[in-house]
């Protein structure tokens, strides 16, 4: 029973990493959370995922939301509420001259529509964490003025 138990949560270590923190190096994590999302549709950023940067315009959106939807009303990993993803591919790079900051491009198309995201990271404290995040792709957006200040016009 006990060598059961122990395979079982060896076998969840993976999945409780990566909810966590970026265990890894940002480009595996971020290819990990899209084959989760094709997989299985289920994936929730967790907040100690983000540098306190963002993480304080999530708080902020929150509060301003007043328990209501917010400003972002669609799922940023995806671009979309609903998603069907295909043909995946994950670059990255690091910021010229520092090799604590990283950008990964995720390239994919959701229901045969093309996306391009840019996921930035940045090690703070020995940990890779989450900075921002950019849509290139049909309507472009940053998550961190989406955060502070919603669509122009409102929409």
């Amino acid at each position: 029973m006990r060598l059961l138990l122990l395979a079982l949560a060896l076998l969840l270590t993976p999945v409780v990493a990566l909810a966590q923190t970026v265990g890894d190096t940002p480009p595996v994590y971020v290819a990990q959370v899209y084959d989760r999302l094709a997989n299985d549709g289920d994936y929730d950023p967790p907040d100690a995922l983000y540098t306190p940067r963002l993480l304080a315009l999530w708080r902020l959106q929150r509060k301003e939301a007043g328990g209501e939807v917010g400003r972002i009303d669609f799922f940023y990993w995806t671009n979309s509420q609903d998603w069907t993803l295909s043909d995946l591919s994950i670059a990255s790079e690091y910021v010229d001259g520092r090799d604590d900051r990283m950008i990964v491009t995720a390239g994919f198309k959701n229901a045969g529509r093309p996306e391009r995201i840019r996921f930035y990271f940045e090690k703070t404290g020995g940990r890779w964490l989450l900075d921002d995040v950019a849509s290139e792709l049909g309507d472009p957006w940053t998550l961190s003025i989406l955060l502070k200040y919603g669509w122009p016009g409102g929409d």
